[in-house]
């Protein structure tokens, strides 16, 4: 299951940003100090107490928006608000309130949101609780939250909030009991470009008209679940949007919020299978949407659709599989699959391919096999020497699946080069087990970690 959702929203120049920068520890988002710098929602993910979720940054709602792209992006973050389960409404907790704050608390109000009321740019909480603290009472959401931003002042008690809320509404237990009710089953995604062909390989492979099908691109707006059992193993295939370049979706388009349906997608499945237009090719966004997957640690399935209108063509499946390997090279351990779902080509091989990466996530390598393969790999490609010393490696074990994951103690953990890193894991799938259709993650530790 998806993580839960948490949306920053408020007025503009409040620092939205800058709060959400803060809490993913990273500098993401765009921090100017002038009003509507962000256009965009911003995706982070945080960590707080051994929990994860999702956290969005939107721009700021304005009260009377003066041009069309104002009003545009209003409309995102008011259509977001559904898809959130906690809302961060961050006021201005140096000058207090305005007729701007009352307009989002009215906007908030309406979509009945769970929401935190933040009081950024508070940098004296001496000052705050004298001048400011009864004043955001009024906003009828109890207990105000003082931070700020800028100076990672209270940040912890956030976070704290945030928590707590969603574990009020059972979120992260429903997510564990959903993993667990679902253990049987093999989760597969769903993704490409727009009119790659999804929806039609979806409903050939369940055998039914459950997505609906059409030329025009952007079809599919919601996320389809169906379970089915194919060979006495359940399958629950989940059908997406399409994720387009991002100029080329409208602000404010339901194609945008497919963006976040489709992540959400990724992050519930066990594999992924990319659908790729053999007409068209392999794209940037192609790239990007597998990038997610892998960094995720999904089983990847390419799937070559509209195979039957290529082989006219002469290009054979050699040349295919070497341009794949060539433009996706960091997932070029993915079985490569072609497909026609109008001619129902190459369904049973994806339905292989799809078992065989999930078969790879969860395999097993025995300690003594990984360090016999690291003992002679060592001997045969020796460490670098870093700082005048050789780096040692002591011993070796798999500590992870879903993806198989490795550690590697060594006597320089900071000095291992990311080739050497590399190597290991190429040793891995050489020696080893190729591990079809799966990443493999290397952790370098030191000799008593």
């Amino acid at each position: 299951m998806s993580k839960p959702i948490v949306l920053i929203v408020g007025k503009p120049n409040v620092g939205k940003s800058t709060l959400f920068n803060r809490i993913i520890g990273e500098k993401k988002a765009i921090v100017l100090d002038s009003p509507g710098v962000t256009r965009d929602h911003i995706y982070g993910e945080a960590r707080w107490d051994e929990r994860a979720f999702t956290l969005i940054d939107t721009c700021g709602i304005f009260e009377k928006p003066e041009t069309i792209i104002e009003s545009q992006l209003k409309d995102i973050v008011i259509k977001t608000l559904k898809e959130s389960s906690v809302v961060l409404f961050v006021v201005d907790g140096k000058n207090g309130l305005t007729s701007e704050d009352f307009h989002v608390l009215e906007i908030l109000r309406k979509a009945n949101s769970k929401v935190i009321v933040v009081a950024n740019k508070a940098e004296s909480f001496d000052k705050y609780e004298m001048n400011m603290e009864f004043e955001f009472f009024k906003l009828g959401y109890g207990e105000p939250i003082p931070v700020s931003s800028e100076h990672n002042k209270n940040i912890h008690e956030l976070m704290d909030k945030i928590v707590e809320n969603l574990e009020e509404q059972n979120l992260f237990n429903e997510e564990e009991k959903s993993e667990e009710e679902n253990e049987n089953s093999i989760k597969v995604a769903i993704v490409g470009r727009p009119n790659a062909g999804k929806s039609s390989l979806f409903n050939t492979i369940l055998g039914m008209e459950k997505a609906i099908v059409s030329d025009i691109p952007g079809t599919t707006r919601d996320v389809v679940d169906q379970k089915v059992i194919i060979n006495d193993i359940e399958f629950l295939f989940i059908d997406t949007a399409g994720i387009r370049r991002k100029k080329t979706i409208d602000y404010g388009s339901i194609e945008m919020f497919a963006v976040i349906r489709t992540i959400k997608a990724i992050e519930r499945a066990d594999v992924v299978i990319f659908v790729i237009d053999s007409i068209e090719g392999i794209t940037q966004q192609d790239k990007k949407v597998a990038g997610i997957a892998e960094n995720r640690g999904k089983g990847t399935v390419v799937a070559f659709n509209k195979w039957d209108l290529v082989e006219s063509s002469k290009k054979g499946q050699k040349d295919f599989i070497k341009y794949f390997e060539k433009e996706m090279f960091f997932i070029d351990y993915s079985p490569v699959v072609f497909t026609s779902a109008t001619e129902k080509i190459g369904i049973t091989q994806l339905i292989d391919s799809i078992k065989e990466a999930q078969a790879s996530r969860t395999r097993n390598i025995s300690t003594s096999l990984l360090n016999s393969a690291l003992e002679r790999y060592v001997m045969l490609t020796p460490p670098p020497v870093k700082k005048g010393k050789r780096i040692k490696f002591y011993f070796a074990k798999q500590v992870g699946t879903k993806p198989p994951v490795f550690s590697f103690q060594t006597n320089s953990p900071g000095e291992v080069p990311n080739s050497y890193i590399q190597g290991l894991r190429n040793m891995i799938r050489k020696y080893l087990d190729p591990f079809k259709g799966s990443p493999v993650y290397i952790k370098i530790e030191g000799k008593n970690k």
